[in-house]
Formats: C-alpha cells, structure tokens, sequence
C-alpha cells in the first residue's frame, strides 16, 4: 500500500535547507565585508583559513575606543607608528571591519583613513564604511577624530577619541 505523506516532509526539508543557505550566505557576505573587501570572494573566504594576528612593529602603539549610538557599540582598535606611516586597525562589536589610514607622525599631527567593513544590528549584515579625519596628540597619548559613516542608506557625522597607554 503506498504511503500517503505526499509532499510535506519533502517540502518541510527544501525550507529547512533554504534556510540554512541563507544564514550561511549572511554569514560569508559579513565576513567578506569586514575583512577583505577589494579581494576576490572566492580567495578571501579560503585565505581567511589562515589568518594569523600579528604584533604591532616596533614604535607602534594601540589605541583603542567605544562608540556608542542606539545601543549599538563598536571597538574601534588602530595600530598607530608613532614615527608616521600606514595605520591599520579593526572595528568589532556591531559592526566588524577593517581600519586602513595614514598617520604623519608629528605631535598633533594629522591621522586619516577608512572604516569598511559590515554591520548586523538586525542579525543581516549591511555593507557599511566609514571617512575619518583627527590628530594623534602624543603628549595626552589620545587621538581625537571626526567621522563620516555610510551604511543601508543612511549617513552620520559624529566623533569619537582612542587612548593608548
């Protein structure tokens, strides 16, 4: 006697699995945009496998900081050479990235940059980016910067200031 379940289980397991998808595909656009974002998809995902964290070069100090909006915060964390040169950084919280910019290496000489990376304040990551401009004041050992962020639409200008010991 044939089973009479029909298509429900079926039906019930493509669901299932198209939701898993999803959430996988959130997940690999999410760590696409907050850590490699000019690489090829396929070549990010799989090198990524191989990530090691590196200590910061000689001269080089960490400064970190909070930004708070909406009850939404990220760590902002730059890897700063005091004697000018290329910064680099992540961004994690809300909103996971990458930190790239350029410092000049006076006192209250001038940092610039960008934040790219994504954010999932509604568990989707959304494609997000971010100009900054400051002053590394290595007296006060903080670096005070202004922003601009770009993310789903909308855009904010705010600021915020990192501190390294």
């Amino acid at each position: 006697m044939p089973s009479k379940a029909g298509c429900g289980p079926l039906a019930a397991f493509m669901l299932i699995l198209l939701i898993l998808l999803m959430l996988g595909s959130n997940q690999a656009i999410g760590y696409y945009f907050s850590h490699c974002q000019d690489d090829d998809l396929l070549h990010c995902l799989f090198s990524g496998l191989d990530d090691e964290d590196t200590e910061p070069e000689e001269g080089t100090v960490v400064a970190a900081g909070v930004y708070e909006f909406k009850g939404n915060s990220v760590t902002v964390t730059a890897n700063i050479p005091l004697g000018g040169g290329e910064v680099t950084g992540t961004v994690s919280g809300t909103c996971d990235g990458i930190v790239k910019g350029t410092f000049s290496g006076q006192n209250n000489g001038a940092i610039s940059g960008t934040m790219k990376g994504a954010c999932a304040p509604f568990f989707i990551n959304i494609p997000s980016s971010a100009d900054f401009n400051g002053t590394v004041n290595k007296t006060a050992k903080t670096v005070p910067f202004s922003f601009t962020g770009r993310g789903g639409g909308f855009s904010k200008q705010d600021s915020m200031s990192l501190a390294y010991p």
